[in-house]
């Protein structure tokens, strides 16, 4: 296996909260894991910040509570490290905790050193921290290898039903309590994550005037959120991996009443009745977990936020493509070449026929549809296997490369400076013998950051995933990931372990830029929008659930 293994147990003090146990690894980096950072009275409330602990003691050395059963599979095969017990029991009122790695013991003399958060993905639907592959023991070996090392959190957050259910009731309840909004529990979650993190991380070597927000997916996806939020947290820079606002969209309120009568009517509750979210909350979460995608009519779906009317800043849609507001430092995106592998189980029911009608009821416009259809060489006449990978090309581009794509391409017309914006692609296939063997598939890339799978990987692809981590790590430094970033370049990682820098023109026969702009030239710029929610729709089967 590629974990390290602790040689013994450390021991530190945090001033307001005492003291913390963790791991000691050879090198002189500690792990602290399962600490608690918000207290939750009841499903579907506002978390807030944990400002104590239970005896003033916290027993680092094991993993927390998870949230909901978490969701290992071929996306991210890392088997668990040896010296942790799994499974871990399944908590939600105390599965709020975080994980953190810092590459020595706490020196209060010393510099403060930056912080990298890592938001997990997962759809906004399953997931959580404890997953093998967020390990950041390696991640941080490696700034430390590199001289520029860094502190490390990962945490869990409320996801599924249990954290973007919303709607009127749920409202009124927050608002009898004292909370605003509805819904977008787990984004308000990580806020108070954050909020801990500027609390307490110097305390453990940690700069909070220095924080870089990563996430990949969904927690890409949510840092795009944040910065539309009307509060957003405290961070200065931040990595969208395979995700912004508008991947996973936010529903009306009205929708999300439709959803949460869905739920209700699945476990035969009223929904009009006084005790509703009483009786939902008597259903163990695992339970509600287990019956997402009977509700939702698809294997994988979603979790969405809510327009609430409080949770996003004034003025900004984030069903629309946004430039970073300008207190952010510096933002990097990226995508992976076939991110639309993961719809492949959702569209397995789609022939031609019932994909162009899906995309159609959204788009309103029969030529344009086609226009679409024949541009990705949908047809059909196609055989059933190339029908679904151009399917999951184009629904790929749609939810993940094309709004990357247009956000460079504002941020080029605002004239953001080159060390504001750092782009990439992550062409590098998989060897791994699993579905997505020979697919630089969604996720493949956190492989080659957090480095928890090195084994399986020749020498050439070590070489390639210590460069790749190196990146990240200069990032959250402050520092330019990767020199020679002018004329709107995009690097390149892969598809046979290379990295290199190329334009827009270079990369043409790979990415077909020019596919790209005429879907967001479709109705004079404002199509694409309505394509997107067409393959929503089709990919997560929204139509099947009356919203």
């Amino acid at each position: 296996m590629s974990f390290q293994t602790p040689t013994a147990k450390c021991r530190t003090f945090i001033p307001g909260l005492g003291t913390l146990d963790g791991l000691q690894y050879a090198n002189g980096v500690q792990q602290f894991c399962g600490i608690p950072y918000a207290h939750l009275s009841k499903r579907w409330t506002r978390s807030t910040l944990k400002t104590s602990w239970k005896g003033d003691y916290h027993d680092g050395t094991q993993l927390g509570p998870i949230i909901e059963g978490d969701d290992a599979d071929d996306l991210v095969p890392v088997a668990p490290a040896e010296h942790f017990n799994y499974p871990r029991a399944v908590d939600e009122l105390s599965g709020l905790v975080m994980n953190i790695v810092i590459p020595h013991a706490f020196q209060a003399n010393a510099k403060r050193l930056p912080v990298f958060v890592y938001v997990h993905g997962g759809s906004l639907l399953y997931g959580g921290a404890n997953l093998p592959i967020f390990d950041a023991v390696n991640l941080v070996s490696r700034s430390i290898s590199i001289g520029l090392p860094i502190v490390s959190v990962n945490f869990n957050y409320r996801v599924g039903i249990g954290g973007f259910l919303a709607g009127e009731t749920i409202a009124r309840e927050l608002q009898r309590d004292g909370f605003t909004g509805s819904g977008n529990f787990g984004f308000t979650d990580q806020q108070v994550a954050f909020k801990w993190v500027q609390r307490f991380i110097e305390f453990l070597g940690g700069d909070a005037e220095n924080v870089t927000a990563v996430g990949e997916s969904a927690g890409g996806i949510s840092i795009s959120n944040q910065l539309v939020a009307a509060d957003p947290p405290i961070f200065h820079r931040a990595v969208c991996m395979s995700g912004l606002s508008a991947s996973i969209p936010a529903w009306t309120m009205k929708q999300h009443d439709h959803f949460f009568e869905a739920v209700c009517r699945h476990f035969k509750i009223d929904p009009a009745a006084e005790n509703a979210l009483d009786q939902l909350r008597a259903i163990p979460q695992q339970k509600l977990a287990n019956a997402t995608p009977i509700i939702q009519c698809v294997p994988s779906g979603t979790g969405n936020p809510c327009l609430d009317g409080c949770f996003y800043r004034t003025g900004v849609n984030p069903l629309e493509v946004n430039v970073s507001p300008p207190w952010l430092k510096a933002l990097m995106i990226g995508d992976t070449y076939h991110e639309g592998v993961i719809f492949h189980l959702n569209l397995l029911e789609e022939d031609f026929y019932s994909a162009r009608r899906v995309l159609q009821s959204h788009i309103q416009n029969e030529q344009q549809t086609d226009h679409i259809l024949n541009a990705y060489g949908i047809t059909t006449d196609l055989p059933r296997a190339e029908f679904l990978t151009r399917m999951e090309h184009m629904c790929g581009d749609a939810i993940f490369k094309i709004p990357n794509y247009l956000l460079a391409q504002e941020c080029t017309r605002r004239d953001i400076p080159e060390e504001g914006l750092f782009l990439y692609h992550f062409d590098q296939r998989s060897r791994l013998p699993n579905a997505f063997e020979g697919t630089a598939y969604h996720a493949h890339e956190l492989l080659y950051l957090f480095g928890n799978l090195n084994h399986k990987l020749n020498d050439d692809e070590q070489r390639l995933a210590q460069e790749f981590a190196s990146a990240w790590i200069h990032f959250a430094n402050g520092l330019k990931p990767w020199t020679g970033n002018t004329e709107r370049k995009w690097m390149v990682w892969g598809p046979s372990s290379t990295m290199q820098l190329k334009n827009e023109d270079e990369d043409e026969e790979v990415r077909d830029y020019s596919r790209m702009n005429i879907m967001l030239e479709l109705e004079e710029g404002h199509g694409w929008k309505e394509w997107l929610a067409g393959v929503d729709s089709l990919v997560n089967r929204r139509w099947k659930l009356v919203t």
